[in-house]
């Protein structure tokens, strides 16, 4: 099938270039890169790339309308075939592309895949392989109580051990969202993303809403791609920390806390914001 790849940029800088490169390498049909009014010279860097390359398409916003809003955008009309939705600060390994392809293809209860993503230094990142969040895993995760039971049990967290993650291709219940193969089609029946968040958790999202459908994500271990974290927050680090927590709360409301008696549903809320508070000093430190 057919890929065109989604890559939304802000203030990315030379990692934007590098990602489009890397999917050129992969041989993606048709690459769309949507600039949410970028001023660091990226988008520019963009347009060279289109210049020379008749795949790469550059959309510039005036505004930056949100990563949700400019990845439907971008992803409106493709019909079949798959969607790659990668940051700008993530680029692929040589054969990932193929890998997920030919895992998301075979499996017919599959709409999304993602491979194994790994930091600058080749750790594995521990967002490539996790569980779908909820109020209690959210808790222990947080208040530390996790250590104590590892990947099992009923303190078990949000975070598993890379140790454990499966060394074949496996349903996974969420994955990185910093690099996705979708089936287009499956994404345009689900909506896409949901543009009510403003920045975090649309991933998260989406995934809770594939399985709901009764249809699941995979983790494709032997495809790679490496992700340079904190590319374009770093810029407006106290904003998005903000975004980030905004995020955790719609989640909550929009899939957890119609089952919650009142006091959990306060309290949960009070958690996620209490943990804004505590964190906000190192999002300070990083302006």
């Amino acid at each position: 099938m057919s890929t065109v790849a989604i890559v939304v940029n802000f203030n990315a800088g030379a990692t934007l270039a590098r990602c489009i490169e890397s999917l050129l390498a992969e041989g993606v049909t048709r690459i769309r890169v949507v600039d949410n009014a970028s001023t660091d010279g990226s988008a520019d860097a963009a347009a060279a790339l289109a210049a020379r390359h008749d795949a790469v398409e550059l959309l510039r916003n005036d505004t930056n309308v949100g990563y949700a809003s400019a990845v439907n955008a971008a992803a409106a009309g493709i019909g079949n075939g798959h969607l790659l939705i990668i940051n700008p600060d993530c680029y692929l390994c040589p054969g990932a592309l193929a890998q997920l392809a030919a895992a998301l293809d075979v499996d017919e209860h599959a709409v999304l895949a993602a491979p194994m993503v790994r930091d600058q230094d080749g750790e594995p990142e521990k967002a490539a392989f996790r569980p779908l969040p909820d109020a209690w895993r959210s808790f222990t995760h947080f208040t530390g109580l996790a250590r104590l039971a590892g990947d099992d049990g009923a303190l078990a967290g949000i975070r598993l051990d890379p140790a454990a993650w499966p060394s074949e291709v496996a349903v996974a219940e969420a994955v990185s969202g910093a690099c996705m193969l979708v089936d287009a089609a499956a994404f345009a029946r689900l909506g896409g993303f949901d543009t009510g968040y403003p920045f975090h958790c649309e991933d998260y999202d989406l995934m809770y809403r594939i399985h709901a459908a009764g249809e699941h994500c995979l983790f494709v271990p032997a495809a790679g791609a490496v992700h340079v974290q904190g590319v374009s927050s770093a810029s407006r680090p106290l904003w998005v920390h903000r975004q980030k927590h905004r995020g955790m709360q719609r989640y909550y409301r929009k899939f957890q806390a119609a089952g919650h008696a009142l006091p959990v549903r306060w309290f949960v809320q009070a958690g996620i914001w209490g943990h804004w508070a505590l964190t906000w000093p190192r999002a300070w430190l990083r302006r």
